[in-house]
């Protein structure tokens, strides 16, 4: 092999090296989301001061059971949390409006089914109680 196809192995192995890290980095990380998509598409009826966790999963996913536990750990301990899972090649149009590249994402809505938070990756219970908790206390006029 040549010095150019060994840079160009080097180069490729580099950059899958870096895109790993990056990967590893964000799995699970829940970040806030300033606004977004309206979720008035979003299945399902949501009473009063409800919050809702939308999980967007697929059928192959194996990471999607473990957070399909963790939200239901979770939100069954609550009273004012619905949560739903939707099969994103069931829902592709939700997927999309809600720019959902990988499987397991989870939103945190809040009353008015405005986004505030967002997970893709395993998910710890801490981190989802912790986005729940700064959902609701999301000031009514900043809704």
């Amino acid at each position: 092999m040549d010095t150019t196809g060994l840079i160009i192995v080097a180069a490729v192995l580099l950059v899958a090296a870096a895109l790993g890290l990056w990967r590893r980095a964000t799995d699970g990380r829940v970040r806030a989301v300033n606004g977004g998509a309206a979720g008035a598409a979003i299945p399902g009826d949501v009473a009063g001061d409800l919050r809702l966790v939308v999980q967007f999963s697929s059928e192959v996913c194996a990471p999607c059971r473990g957070v399909r536990r963790v939200v239901a750990d979770v939100v069954g301990a609550r009273e004012d949390i619905r949560a739903i899972e939707l099969d994103v090649a069931g829902h592709p149009g939700l997927a999309e409006r809600f720019n959902v590249m990988r499987t397991p994402t989870v939103l945190v809505l809040d009353a008015d089914r405005t986004p505030r938070f967002r997970a893709s990756g395993p998910l710890t219970r801490a981190d989802l109680s912790d986005a729940i908790a700064r959902a609701c206390l999301v000031p009514q006029e900043q809704q």
